[in-house]
């Protein structure tokens, strides 16, 4: 137990093995309940008690990581997952809706950091438990502020929300490419081993390719709000 806080790895998730599916599976239907039970929070007393203790939650997740994030690093080194997640935090704890609505579409980001997970920490250390806990948060933000807040990102969102995501990518890459150090978009350093010859030999062709997958994801996490739109109307 006096190993769990230290900030050397333990135990590592095997890629897809019992625990990686687990957890993953774990989250899915974490986020499929709130979806689907969320909405009965509308106008009762217990609504800012839910709102504020996942709130507290990405707080507890990320506080550690943010300092060094956020506090002594530039904020165009931050990964998409750290723009979904601020940005959320913010917007449901103010009730911008408009915030919100631009930067839900970045959510996806959760799903793909559970499947493809870049943080040697398992389950037996902190920050593994923050790591996954931090993008849990993500998701649940994102249902909450739709099921339960009525942001409802249309169209014209998702237009800017893409424009945005396209700025921010080239800001991020310029800095990369300027002053080096971390790049936490993977537009030079892919995400997982198996990209790593494709962006090597054809490194338009992968920033291409990479571009047009977070394109597909975003319209994905446009297909709940579709639903959602379906549902209310029929009421």
């Amino acid at each position: 137990m006096n190993d769990f806080f230290i900030d050397l790895p333990g135990v590592s998730l095997e890629w897809f093995g019992l625990a990686h599916l687990l957890l993953t599976l774990g989250f899915v239907l974490s986020v499929i309940l709130l979806w689907i039970f969320s909405p009965r929070l509308k106008a009762t007393k217990a609504e800012p008690f839910v709102r504020c203790a996942i709130l507290a939650l990405g707080v507890l997740f990320e506080w550690r990581v943010f300092e060094s994030r956020l506090l002594t690093t530039s904020v165009f080194r931050l990964p998409l997952c750290a723009v979904a997640l601020y940005g959320l935090f913010f917007a449901v704890a103010f009730k911008k809706e408009k915030i919100f609505k631009i930067i839900y579409f970045y959510a996806f980001g959760s799903l793909l950091s559970y499947l493809f997970f870049d943080t040697p920490f398992g389950l037996d250390r902190w920050s593994g438990w923050t790591f996954f806990g931090a993008h849990a948060v993500i998701a649940w933000l994102a249902v909450y502020g739709v099921r339960v807040m009525g942001y409802v990102p249309g169209k014209r969102d998702f237009i800017a929300s893409s424009l945005l995501l396209t700025g921010y990518a080239a800001i991020s890459g310029y800095a990369f490419l300027r002053f080096g150090g971390a790049d936490e978009l993977f537009l030079f350093t892919p995400p997982v081993d198996f990209l790593t010859s494709l962006q090597a030999n054809a490194p338009v062709l992968y920033i291409l390719l990479f571009g047009s997958f977070a394109a597909a994801f975003m319209v994905l996490m446009a297909l709940p709000v579709r639903v959602f739109r379906k549902e209310t109307s029929i009421r």
